[in-house]
């Protein structure tokens, strides 16, 4: 739902106590080639793509992308903003608490814009974490991943039909090139003794410890475990405060900004001119300067915002663009729209 997630706020649940089960499914692949992995809310994007090419099998040797909601996170090219189109938002600086907190959530991963793997990320639970368990961890899966730089979907299953037959003109070709390939393969301990290598061993932090202190003094019940499960999902809900203003999707809002700030937006922020024309229409002298904007419009302006502080490098820029992000929250967080 837009750049709003963002700032969504986990209130008073410890991410570092909460996973998220993920199923990774690569797309256009009969039957599907997918993993099962468990993941803490408290990672980033970035680290989650490590778990994917972990999971998966891949080489972690091409560029690669998230895509949720409207918006795209990666690792940003700073020449961007002198292009057309939208921006990238940093995965490195993107929680999963912030963005995939919410069971049925989906993200697309595409990994090599060459042969375009593309995998479709679903938050199936969201889970009290197990003390002494080695998150990230792989729980299940099928079948091997392609390996790299095959041809995508239509040139790995041309492999496997000229590796299948020893007749087939590439027959030859294919086992020189890829040697021997086994499509049924897959291992869950390699692939989590893999990930062990990239994250260490299990952290305990003060909470954890604290936790296993008060289970050896009481051992939770089923019934306990399963309201646990019940709050983290309730506390993960995204804008779970129910005195949201519901307007209706064509309603316009109201959005207070001082000159500097409808200054700065006109000349740096890489939106839809339909979207910011309006801000070109200066106040009147003496006036408040309120501009209106419907639910969605504010989506998009929050997401210029969001690129514009996540590539500014002077600190005082970045805070005023932190400024602006924060008041448009502010009204994104007070309403939702009746088609919700």
């Amino acid at each position: 739902m837009g750049m709003r997630s963002l700032k969504v706020d986990v209130g008073s649940v410890n991410p570092q106590l909460a996973v998220l089960r993920i199923k990774i499914v690569l797309l256009g692949t009969k039957p599907s080639i997918w993993r099962r992995v468990l993941v803490p809310v408290e990672f980033t994007l970035a680290q989650l793509h490590d778990v994917i090419q972990t999971a998966m099998g891949w080489e972690d040797c091409h560029l690669h992308q998230f895509y949720i909601g409207k918006h795209r996170f990666g690792a940003p090219d700073p020449n961007e903003r002198f292009l057309c189109g939208s921006l990238t938002l940093n995965e490195q600086k993107t929680r999963l608490a912030n963005l995939l907190n919410k069971v049925g959530a989906k993200a697309t991963y595409i990994n090599d814009h060459g042969d375009s793997w593309e995998h479709l990320l679903t938050i199936e639970k969201i889970l009290p974490a197990e003390l002494g368990v080695p998150y990230p961890l792989c729980i299940e899966g099928k079948l091997a991943a392609p390996p790299e730089d095959c041809g995508g979907i239509p040139g790995f299953y041309y492999m496997l039909e000229a590796l299948a037959d020893p007749n087939h003109e590439d027959h030859e070709h294919m086992r020189e090139w890829i040697d021997s390939f086994d499509p049924e393969a897959f291992s869950i301990d390699a692939i989590n003794k893999k990930l062990r290598k990239i994250f260490g061993a299990p952290r305990r932090s003060k909470s954890a410890r604290v936790a296993k202190r008060k289970t050896i003094i009481a051992k939770p019940n089923m019934d306990d475990l399963r309201s646990a499960v019940d709050v983290l999902q309730a506390a993960f809900e995204p804008f779970p405060d129910k005195s949201r203003q519901p307007i209706r999707p064509d309603q316009e809002l109201p959005l207070e900004l001082s000159d500097r700030e409808r200054e700065l937006i006109l000349q740096h922020a890489l939106a839809d001119e339909a979207l910011i024309g309006r801000l070109r229409v200066a106040p009147t002298p003496n006036q408040r300067a309120v501009f209106h904007f419907t639910l969605d419009d504010l989506d998009d302006l929050a997401g210029c915002v969001a690129a514009e502080a996540n590539h500014a490098k002077d600190k005082k820029l970045r805070k005023e663009w932190d400024r602006i992000f924060a008041r448009i929250s502010d009204v994104l967080d007070s309403y939702v729209g009746l088609d919700e």
